[in-house]
C-alpha cells in the first residue's frame, strides 16, 4: 500500500508550517508547503485503500500515510507493537488514511480512533490521530495524541517528528528543540527532518549559527534535494547573514520544485527583495 494522505500535501513539509512565515513574520521563516509537506511533494494522495489483510508485511507501509519520507532503515524497522496490531485495526487505520486522502478528517477520525479501539497501544494510528486532528484545528488534542504515541515505543521515530511539527505550529520553539532532540537520540541521522526541527527552533530562539549548523546538517542527508522546504530556510538563514549570494542560490534550488503557491510566493518575494537590494548598492 502506498497510501500517503491528502494531508502530507499540507502539512508537510516535514515537513513540517514555517515557511509561510517568511512573507508574514520576518526575519522568520519556513512553513511547511500546502501547510503539510516537509517531504511529500513528489508524493501525491492516493485514494486506494488495500485490505491489509493481505499484506506480507502489514507493519511496513504504516509510515506511507504521514507527511514525512522516513529514510529506507527507518521505514522497515519493525518494533513488536508494530507486530501485535490485529488485522481488524489495521483495516480501520487504512480506511482512516484513505479518509484522510479525501479531505474526509471526520471520517477519517472516527476509523483511526477505531483502529486504537481495537488495539490500544497502535503507535501509527496514535500518530495519525495526531495529524488527523492537527487538521482540524485540535492543536492540544493533536498534541496529546502524538505525545501518546510516544509512549507506547519510545523507539517510534514518527511521534517524535508528529510532536515537533504541531509544537512548530504552537511556536512553542523549545518544545520543537526538545522532539528534534528526542529523534536525533534515536539515531534518525538518515532522516533530515529532526535536523530540520532543530534548525527551526533554533532561529526561532535567536540562535542563528546553530540554526545554520542544524540545517546544513539536514541538507547534507538530504543529498538529493527530496526537501524543498529546506531550501526555503537555508535561504532565510543565509539573508539573516547578509550572504546574499547563497540565499540567492537557496532560493532558486527551492523555486525548481516549490511545494505551495504560498512558499512560491514567499519564496519569490524574498528573492526580490534580495536582488532589489542588491541594485541599491
Amino acid at each position: 500500500m502506498n497510501c500517503r494522505l491528502s494531508v502530507a500535501l499540507r502539512w508537510k513539509h516535514p515537513l513540517l508550517y514555517v515557511l509561510s512565515m517568511v512573507a508574514s513574520v520576518a526575519p522568520l521563516y519556513a512553513q511547511k508547503p500546502n501547510s503539510r509537506r516537509f517531504g511529500a511533494a513528489d508524493n501525491p494522495p492516493i485514494s486506494i485503500v488495500k485490505d491489509s489483510t493481505f499484506d506480507i508485511n502489514p507493519a511496513a507501509d504504516e509510515e506511507n500515510c504521514f507527511p514525512w519520507t522516513l529514510s529506507a532503515v527507518q521505514s522497515t524497522t519493525v518494533s513488536a507493537p508494530k507486530l501485535n496490531v490485529p488485522p481488524k485495526a489495521r483495516v480501520e487505520y487504512d480506511k482512516a488514511c484513505g479518509a484522510s486522502n479525501g479531505n474526509r478528517f471526520v471520517e477519517a477520525e472516527r476509523h483511526v480512533r477505531g483502529a486504537i479501539n481495537k488495539f490500544q497501544d497502535y503507535s501509527a494510528a496514535w500518530v495519525m490521530l495526531g495529524v488527523i486532528l492537527e487538521e482540524q484545528q485540535k492543536s492540544q488534542e493533536a498534541r496529546e495524541a502524538c505525545s501518546h504515541a510516544a509512549a507506547i515505543d519510545s523507539t517510534y521515530l514518527p511521534a517524535y517528528f508528529c510532536a515537533a511539527e504541531i509544537s512548530v505550529r504552537d511556536r512553542a520553539w523549545e518544545q520543537v528543540l526538545n522532539w528534534a532532540d528526542l529523534a536525533l537520540a534515536l539515531k534518525s541521522d538518515g532522516d533530515p527532518y529532526a535536523y530540520y526541527y532543530r534548525a527551526i527552533a533554533y532561529f526561532y530562539m535567536g540562535n542563528a549559527a546553530e540554526a545554520k549548523k542544524s540545517a546544513l546538517q539536514a541538507a547534507a542527508v538530504d543529498a538529493n534535494h527530496d526537501e524543498p522546504s529546506l531550501y526555503l530556510l537555508m535561504a532565510e538563514i543565509y539573508e539573516h547573514e547578509g550572504d546574499a549570494a547563497n540565499s540567492v542560490a537557496q532560493l532558486r534550488q527551492f523555486l525548481k520544485r516549490p511545494t505551495s503557491r504560498q512558499q512560491e510566493h514567499a519564496a519569490k518575494q524574498l528573492l526580490a527583495k534580495i536582488e532589489s537590494q542588491k541594485l541599491t548598492k
